[in-house]
């Protein structure tokens, strides 16, 4: 992009007059060392292009000699000076350099030509997953609970912004708009986003509303709404998980229309990218072990022919393939860790803070009997991201590989709060039920087991475990009839007892116990030993 000499760039709020060296907002002037306003006019007139460090060093430093330190130092003064500490607006692309992510609009020449919202000329388009959470109203009618509804706008900003690529609008930006009567369309177009969130909540004694609907810029249409009531004994608590659950429901919803604007399929077919997020979006309606998933997969490993090193396509594969080994499906459970330990390698060597990446690395590290490890890596993922919810399969699975059932129960019975829709449901009944099972409490492991098959019939695991606790609570008829229907699946690979033996992906004595009694359940239900 060519230099705009004296010309006013608006940005998220912000604006960068060339002619006058300021950065301003809300007509408040923002001071800035001379070096760091450089560096944020080259990365400003340079938007949607990653650039290099030397490029920066060199432009900013011209026949000088500086240490990488000293481009650091700018950058993070710049990034102050913004508020962009989630990097919402200036993302570094490890080892490579820095990507300008905001949308950018010239301000006519005259400044007495800019309302008070001003209206610039684009220079490009609402990048993807581009959004603004406007503020939260409280309908409570005390200003004194007026901070509820600001809790939730900040977590969601914060939320949101962990989700890869994605561009939201920094919650100061956000906070200008708050008591004012809106257009949503309007918002979306002064700040250059695609999507504009907005939401209430009220409350009532100890329970509190929550209602929030995502908006498209250009149409005005009202793309995703939900609202639910939860209850709380603890403010802090409920304020979590009603931002985790809208943040999850979210992620799936943006994921999805950010695939379905990719044009159809072409003879040239499209970039990798655009492949993965394809795939993910399915991914992630419908979680690892459905049948639906399975073109998921397929646009991933197209994505990798293009990129080796796309670090969705290589997550969801990652955990595709360990997927098989921890739900007691892999035919060779050594070529499936080997093949999952290089895609496993690949994401973080091509990213080392993707939460995708270190959640493939737990999953992997429960496959590998390592729990203690699983448990630090899930935890490092949900860090990363708050909102990804799978990483809380392995907070279960690792717990129960060191026979602590009732911590994999509360793990379990959170999620169920935190997403009650949630496409991956199933596995937490799954991985709730076997904890009932590990304590001895037969009907309770009966019920979460029922909850998960009905949730996915076509999840072996599920299906399998199923059986077994049918037949451990003296059910054997109903079980038999279960364990032919687990025979039938087109995804059930081990049909013997031995086969599930040699599944366990852990020697500690509690774990072991639990899965002699699966072993003995499916025993009597029929299955064959060997």
């Amino acid at each position: 992009m060519e230099s705009a000499g004296g010309k006013t760039f608006l940005f998220s709020g912000y604006r960068l007059d060339l002619r006058r060296g300021s950065l301003s907002a809300s007509d408040c002037e923002i001071a800035l060392r001379p070096k760091s306003f450089e560096v944020l006019r080259y990365l400003v007139e340079n938007s949607g292009r990653l650039v290099p460090k030397d490029e920066l060093i060199s432009t900013v430093w011209p026949n000088v000699t500086v240490a990488d330190e000293a481009l650091a130092r700018c950058v993070s003064d710049v990034r102050s000076a913004l508020n962009d500490n989630d990097q919402s607006i200036i993302k570094t692309i490890p080892r490579r350099g820095y990507l300008f992510t905001a949308t950018v609009a010239l301000e006519g020449i005259s400044r007495d030509s800019v309302t008070a919202a001003p209206i610039g000329i684009a220079i490009r388009p609402a990048p993807p997953f581009s959004l603004v959470v406007l503020p939260f109203v409280s309908l409570s009618g005390d200003p004194a609970h007026n901070y509820l509804a600001d809790v939730i706008t900040e977590g969601l900003t914060s939320f949101l912004s962990r989700i890869r690529d994605a561009f939201v609008i920094a919650r100061s930006t956000a906070l200008t708009y708050k008591g004012k009567t809106v257009d949503a369309r309007l918002v979306g177009r002064e700040l250059g986003v695609r999507y504009v969130l907005e939401g209430s909540e009220q409350r009532s004694g100890n329970r509190i509303r929550v209602s929030a609907q995502l908006i498209d810029v250009e149409t005005g249409a009202h793309l995703w709404a939900d609202r639910f009531d939860a209850d709380y004994v603890d403010l802090l608590q409920a304020q979590d998980e009603i931002v985790t659950r809208l943040a999850r429901a979210l992620q799936i919803e943006l994921t999805a229309l950010e695939s379905a604007r990719i044009p159809p399929d072409t003879a040239e077919g499209h970039g990798a990218e655009d492949l993965a997020l394809a795939g993910e979006a399915i991914y992630l309606r419908y979680g690892p072990s459905r049948r639906e998933s399975e073109p998921g997969f397929q646009l991933c490993e197209r994505a990798l022919a293009i990129d080796p090193n796309n670090v969705r396509a290589l997550g969801i594969l990652a955990e595709k393939t360990t997927m098989r080994v921890t739900g007691m499906q892999s035919i060779d459970r050594d070529a499936d860790i080997r093949r999952s330990e290089e895609l496993v390698t690949r994401a973080l060597a091509a990213d080392p803070n993707s939460y995708y990446a270190h959640h493939a690395k737990a999953r992997l590290l429960v496959a590998q009997k390592r729990a203690e490890e699983a448990l630090i890596e899930a935890e490092r993922s949900l860090r990363l991201n708050p909102g990804y919810i799978p990483s809380y399969l392995v907070l279960c699975q690792a717990n129960l590989m060191l026979g602590l059932p009732k911590n994999a129960i509360e793990h379990a019975r959170k999620v169920k709060r935190l997403s009650p829709p949630d496409p991956y449901l199933y596995v937490f009944h799954t991985q709730e039920g076997l904890a009932h099972l590990m304590l001895g409490e037969d009907d309770l492991a009966l019920a979460c087991l029922r909850q998960a098959v009905a949730n996915n019939p076509e999840f072996p695991a599920a299906s399998g475990y199923l059986v077994a606790a049918l037949a451990l609570a003296g059910k054997v008829p109903e079980a038999r009839e279960q364990l032919a229907h687990y025979l039938s699946l087109p995804d059930s690979r081990i049909k013997t007892v031995e086969g599930w033996r040699r599944m366990a992906y852990s020697e500690h004595p509690a774990y072991l116990a639990l899965r002699e009694r699966i072993y003995n359940g499916l025993q009597q239900a029929g299955m064959t030993v060997q």
